[in-house]
């Protein structure tokens, strides 16, 4: 069962099913059913068996084809990961209403539900709506793998020019949430912020008390916002706005860290440096995640340098957001379009 076709068991189907020609059936079931008439307490510890899975489930695993990377058309090596979910029985979720609702409940809030590679953020907003109100309002465990952001030339005038190779997107301009988000913009190479993110955010805007969801937010190897990485460039931007956006939506009801590992020398030699971008450096886990596209090739205690599992939680913003200096480099500006 492939987690990213029409087959995904969606609440919405079920509320706007036409009526059963087995109505009869249903109704008697609900006076009669052994399965019915059990405690609810062993209703729902029957479903805990049936439907949580100690891993995560990865609705979305796929990387940029190789395709997209000579034209620039959309395109995905699909790689979906239905053995995250194939010992769990999903049927429950399709039976009557009064059994689907209770499945669909410890479905949504106990299990962990995992995006991997290029997903473009997109198809968390596609999932998301496609599963309705109710299923979002029941989840409370969300991990995101997350890139560096696109780069791109910004001018005074506040335009961004895209590279010259045909496959990169028209960019977004600078988040009015930055200070100084008129004109004139200082002019130099930036992070782009995609506006997918903030709208995945927003979808878990609920009333003070509600579920808590915790998101995980796993970086790539050797990878800290805001530090200098080898090759990488990810600034503080995008750690600055989610946090923003969390404040401004979530009214306290997530919870967001960022996962990360690294060779443990590296790690301890950046630790002011972290802390000095409003990070808050919290104790890893050694469980391995094999399903992330970006991560470390070799097995830990094989020779290769010691390495660290960390998490990091933004601290409490105060005042102004700032967005990150430029780049400028005209040799980096000779990559993007007069």
């Amino acid at each position: 069962m492939s987690l990213n076709d029409d087959s995904w068991p969606f609440e919405e189907q079920a509320r706007t099913r036409s009526p059963s020609p087995h109505a009869k059936i249903a109704k008697r079931n609900t006076t009669q059913s052994k399965f019915l008439s059990l405690p609810p307490e062993i209703r729902f510890n029957i479903y805990a068996l049936c439907l949580i899975n100690p891993l995560p489930i990865v609705v979305w695993s796929a990387a940029k084809s190789s395709y997209w990377y000579r034209t620039g058309m959309s395109g995905f090596e699909d790689e979906p990961r239905a053995s995250t979910i194939v010992d769990l029985a999903l049927g429950l979720l399709r039976c009557s209403r009064g059994i689907a609702t209770d499945a669909a409940q410890i479905f949504y809030h106990k299990n962990t539900f995992c995006f991997v590679g290029n997903h473009e953020y997109y198809f968390i907003i596609t999932w998301l709506d496609r599963i309705g109100k109710h299923n979002r309002d029941r989840l409370s465990s969300l991990e995101i793998e997350i890139f560096p952001p696109e780069r791109t030339w910004q001018m005074p005038d506040g335009t961004r020019l895209s590279r010259t190779n045909p496959y990169f997107h028209a960019f977004s301009p600078r988040h009015p949430h930055f200070t100084g988000s008129g004109l004139p913009c200082p002019e130099g190479e930036v992070d782009v912020i995609n506006p997918a993110i903030e709208t995945i955010i927003s979808f878990f805007g609920r009333p003070r008390g509600a579920v808590e969801v915790k998101l995980i937010l796993n970086l790539g190897f050797g990878i800290v916002p805001g530090v200098d990485c080898q090759c990488v460039s990810f600034s503080m931007d995008l750690p600055n706005l989610i946090e923003k956006w969390r404040c401004d939506y979530t009214r306290g009801n997530m919870t967001i860290a960022w996962r990360g590992e690294a060779e443990d020398d590296w790690f301890a030699d950046k630790q002011a440096s972290i802390k000095h971008q409003g990070w808050e450096i919290l104790p890893g886990d050694d469980a391995e995640r094999p399903w992330l596209t970006y991560t470390r090739h070799w097995v830990k205690g094989s020779g290769h340098p010691p390495l660290v599992n960390f998490m990091l939680k933004r601290k409490k913003l105060t005042g102004p957001l700032t967005a990150a200096e430029p780049d400028w480099n005209p040799l980096k500006r000779a990559h993007y379009e007069d």
